[in-house]
């Protein structure tokens, strides 16, 4: 297909992924009107157009006229806005996940643009055919099943749309850069400070996590390329990590520091006393809880997610990239940078 200059709103523009995109861009055949909250996070040096709006709002907050002549402009959105804090009340998460991507889509149905959406690996832990259900009680599922729900009303629609689904994001494949730290930052400077008891993780459970902008640069490939179909895995699956090569490289980076990390054990999340639990620090007791309810997702996900990899890097060009050498990457600038 025919490669055109692209116009993109991006929502989310001072997010995670909203950054990583703006890192990537420069040089493509892109112009990128970013979208992103007044007083929000500042946008990396050199973002020229910066449109102050609101997801939440009717029109993104902004008049009739500027609302039409930002559909003048634009033929693309990619829509990477969202809460994405883990553990709030459903209704937390509808006027910007939900009621947002509706916004979305009557902007898209008005200009007769695609979408690219951001969702997450994590529906497959909702599928129907999920071998193990996933608990209402666990951290993610509220944040989760915003992003279904979004993902069906952008089929509903009808409209021109992709969909990206990540795991969970770290830094840079080659610096460990990052717009900020996330879980994967936090809890990995508490493993390698040695305060982590132990690790509760299923057994076969793989351990995903996807640099940045690997997704990022997939993104803007299918702009490029003008594609408006498919549903993508931003994932490893079976190229990933297990746990006890997570935490070789957490002792590689602890070493480094000039710290010791001793042994911990992995422990089977659903063998755990939660009276040993609540004997726990807050800190160790919060931290347990969360990586216990990450397992769950990956074990009703099969234990190992989804992938479209092969395809991201052959369609797309995105380029190999070994895992725990990016996660080494994350963790040194994290410490350099996040402490």
């Amino acid at each position: 297909m025919t490669e055109l200059r692209r116009t993109v709103l991006l929502t989310g523009a001072s997010g995670v992924v909203g950054q990583a995109i703006l890192r990537e861009a420069p040089g493509r055949p892109v112009r990128i009107i970013s979208m992103a909250r007044p007083g929000g996070t500042a946008l990396p040096p050199g973002t020229d157009e910066v449109l102050g709006a609101d997801l939440a709002q009717p029109r993104f907050g902004l008049d009739e006229d500027s609302y039409a002549a930002l559909a003048r402009d634009v033929d693309t959105v990619i829509h990477s806005a969202g809460l994405t804090e883990w553990g709030l009340p459903g209704e937390r998460y509808k006027p910007v996940n939900v009621d947002g991507t509706r916004r979305v889509i009557d902007f898209a149905e008005r200009v007769g643009a695609t979408v690219h959406f951001m969702s997450t690996a994590f529906v497959a832990a909702l599928f129907t055919d999920a071998p193990y259900q996933l608990s209402d009680t666990n951290v993610t599922t509220n944040y989760v099943r915003s992003k279904l729900r979004s993902e069906q009303m952008l089929r509903d629609s009808g409209i021109r749309h992709t969909v990206f689904r990540p795991t969970n994001l770290i830094g840079d494949s080659a610096t460990g850069w990052t717009s900020r730290g996330q879980i994967v930052q936090l809890m990995s400077d508490w493993i390698c400070r040695g305060r982590a008891p132990f690790i509760p993780v299923h057994q076969g459970n793989r351990i995903d996590i996807v640099p940045q902008d690997l997704l990022a640069k997939a993104v803007l490939r299918a702009v490029e390329l003008g594609d408006d179909e498919g549903s993508f895995w931003v994932t490893y699956g079976d190229e990933a990590m297990d746990m006890e090569r997570a935490v070789e490289v957490c002792a590689k980076h602890a070493s480094a520091l000039g710290r010791t990390l001793g042994s911990i054990p992995v422990t089977d999340p659903d063998a755990l006393d939660p009276e040993e639990l609540l004997r726990l620090p807050p800190l160790a007791r919060s931290y347990l809880s969360v990586l216990r309810d990450v397992s769950e997702v990956t074990r009703c996900s099969g234990g190992v997610l989804p992938t479209s990899m092969p395809e991201l890097r052959t369609r797309y060009g995105i380029p190999h990239v070994q895992d725990t050498d990016a996660y080494l990457r994350t963790l040194e600038y994290a410490s350099a940078h996040l402490s």
